[in-house]
């Protein structure tokens, strides 16, 4: 950070450069740029004081109070630094233990179930649904399962978190679509919107739509497409009219396959 006196430098320099002359020191100009300086370090303080509030292990005093004060957690009457810095030491380590980065990372690898999604806030806030996709669909795999997502996530989650774990009835989505371009690598083109596809239908959350629209919208936006339509939708092999289809809370809507139509 720069002190009073290297801004006013700083301004004085560019000035001389620009007119090619120097200023008289004690004239206006000369006044006018230490003002300047001085206004210029009360800004870099203020940047300053906001750069540093994460670094909660050395703040202390005003520092301290406003660090507890974004966060939510008032300091007590007459409670000294050293606890202040303690308690929101916990505060910081318990919500980033239990946030959703945390949950998802320690769902990764399961060793009973081939994929295990957390969706949160699905009946409010402080709630969440898990889906168990077991390895395999037998009483002895699906029970592992269900322990074994329970566990991890009550390892990270915040105590007063409710979690609804379901073995979903998986339902795959097949599209047949045509497509068109004239001047665009075909086979890229479809391997970016499958990709993109698979995200979309793979993370619509309970009570959720998977909209055709959305699909439609992804396809024409690619780079290079010139025509881009869904002609039909298959939910689990059957074929559906519903531009709109309800990702209800007992299964789970996965991508399968784009059957490709076109030029």
């Amino acid at each position: 950070m720069k002190t009073a006196e290297q801004v006013r430098e700083d301004i004085l320099n560019r000035f001389e450069a620009r007119v090619m002359d120097s200023v008289e020191e004690g004239s206006i100009l000369d006044i006018y740029t230490t003002v300047l300086g001085k206004e210029g370090k009360e800004i870099y303080d203020e940047i300053d004081r906001n750069r540093t509030p994460h670094i909660w292990s050395s703040l202390e005093g005003q520092q301290l109070d406003d660090t507890g004060t974004m966060l939510n957690i008032p300091r007590k009457t007459g409670e000294s630094d050293t606890n202040y810095r303690y308690r929101i030491m916990n505060w910081v380590l318990t919500n980033e233990a239990s946030n959703l980065r945390a949950i998802n990372n320690a769902l990764l690898l399961p060793k009973y179930a081939s994929n295990i999604e957390f969706k949160p806030k699905v009946f409010g806030c402080g709630t969440g649904v898990c889906y168990v996709i077991p390895k395999e669909y037998t009483v002895e795999y699906i029970t592992n399962s269900l322990t074994e997502a329970k566990e991890i996530i009550e390892s990270v989650a915040t105590p007063g978190l409710y979690v609804q774990y379901i073995v979903p009835q998986v339902k795959g989505v097949k599209l047949q679509v045509y497509m068109t371009t004239e001047d665009g690598d075909v086979d890229s083109i479809r391997s970016n919107i499958e990709n993109k596809v698979l995200e979309y239908i793979n993370n619509i959350p309970p009570y959720s739509y998977l909209q055709v629209g959305q699909i439609n919208r992804i396809g024409v936006t690619e780079s290079k497409v010139d025509y881009f339509s869904v002609l039909s939708v298959m939910i689990d092999g059957e074929t559906v009219s519903d531009t709109v289809i309800l990702q209800d809370i007992d299964t789970k809507l996965l991508y399968d396959e784009i059957i490709w139509t076109g030029e």
